[in-house]
């Protein structure tokens, strides 16, 4: 399977992701700063699919529960994450169920851990609140359909 293919989901459809099933319930389409384009995708528990088609990126999340303090470094779960990414771009547009606003601003800030773990951390510039997940790079050998 690949990017284009995963773009093509309809809602309720599922895709294997390391051999596990993400439900796509909703997506939402953020334009970046630099008028990159990126999907969110949003599973129907606490999932999240990154993928960004120009640079043939995906990243899997899960959403956690702790709140992180950011920095250069961040702490969870005993592991130190490095800051490797920032990036900030608005909303343009949702479809089905997601937990962010069409419209709203929102800055990403991504950790890595020395095992290639990632930390991401979303902040909505228009409410100040900020969700963190937990998650990894995804190759398209590790995605199936269903």
């Amino acid at each position: 399977m690949i990017i284009k293919d995963l773009l093509r989901l309809e809602l309720g459809e599922s895709v294997s992701v390391f051999n596990k099933p993400f439900l796509y319930g909703g997506k939402a389409r953020i334009t970046l700063d630099n008028e990159t384009k990126l999907y969110w995708y949003f599973d129907d528990e606490d999932g999240m699919f990154a993928i960004a088609p120009e640079e043939e990126e995906l990243l899997l999340f899960t959403q956690i529960d702790e709140e992180l303090e950011p920095d250069e470094i961040v702490l969870f779960q005993n592991k130190e994450y490095e800051f490797t990414y920032e990036d900030a771009g608005v909303v343009a547009e949702t479809d089905g169920e997601t937990i962010i606003e069409e419209g709203d601003r929102y800055l990403f800030s991504d950790y890595q851990s020395a095992d290639g773990e990632i930390v991401r951390l979303v902040s909505n510039e228009n409410t100040g609140e900020t969700i963190g997940y937990v998650g990894r790079i995804v190759s398209e050998d590790d995605l199936t359909e269903l």
